[in-house]
């Protein structure tokens, strides 16, 4: 028996994902007044992120048609695990310092 693989980017429910040059991420943040870590993060080890070769660092931009307010466009910046982790830990340490009222 032999497994077939399914392309998750034919199904309807999954958005149409774009990797922005570095031009047009600049100009998405400029036209946004954001830094990159402003973004909503997206792991490289999403499976759509994976089939479309995004690398950590990169800006996607996903457009979903099936809004009941027509075409809406997301952006997200792609990171690794490693910047995950280093996120979490800082995060754990927000939290701690806040409790204890540190600042």
């Amino acid at each position: 028996m032999t497994k077939k693989k399914i392309n998750i980017l034919d199904n309807e429910f999954v958005p149409e994902h774009t990797i922005l040059t570095e031009e047009e991420s600049n100009e998405i943040l400029q036209k946004f007044n954001v830094t990159h870590d402003k973004l909503p993060l997206i792991l490289d080890t999403d499976p759509v992120v994976k089939i479309i070769g995004a690398k950590s660092g990169d800006v996607i931009k996903i457009v979903r048609s099936d809004s009941p307010a027509g075409k809406s466009v997301f952006y997200r910046y792609v990171i690794g695990e490693d910047i995950k982790q280093g996120l979490e830990e800082d995060l754990v340490d927000e939290i701690i310092e806040e409790e204890s009222g540190e600042e």
